[in-house]
């Protein structure tokens, strides 16, 4: 196993829609409190963990664990005040980062990424033993 494992293009896509859903979460924090708001550093740190899972077995749990519990948080104020005109953008932003976040959290633990992360711990571990 000398060859470093390549990503599945399904891992691909939910390392790309986990982290939009994190942004979309951020960008409803400061549309409704401003940026710099005490709202935005739960989604800023959802955005971090997504991008660490790049590399991280660990991240991507933690991302899913965070970007659930702001979909908790956000959606039923979203679908709430969809229609009032002061606040359906914001509206608009939770559905679609909860719609990226659905999907990145399917994708994220399809069989392919759980082979991916396994395969990629194994070379890794391999590679320490070649260096010894």
């Amino acid at each position: 196993m000398n060859e470093r494992p390549q990503r599945p293009p399904v891992l691909i896509a939910a390392l790309v829609a986990l982290p939009l859903a994190a942004l979309l979460f951020g960008m409803t924090a400061a549309n409704l409190g401003g940026s710099g708001s005490t709202h935005t550093s739960l989604p800023s740190l959802a955005l971090v963990l997504s991008l660490l899972a790049i590399r991280f077995n660990w991240a991507r749990t933690v991302s899913v664990i965070v970007l659930a519990f702001l979909t908790v948080q956000w959606l039923p104020g979203a679908v709430e005040y969809v229609d009032e005109a002061r606040t359906q953008q914001a509206a608009i932003y939770v559905l679609i980062a909860t719609a990226f976040y659905g999907a990145g959290a399917v994708l994220v633990y399809m069989t392919p990424s759980n082979q991916y992360y396994r395969r990629a711990a194994e070379w890794r571990h391999s590679r320490k033993q070649q260096a010894t």
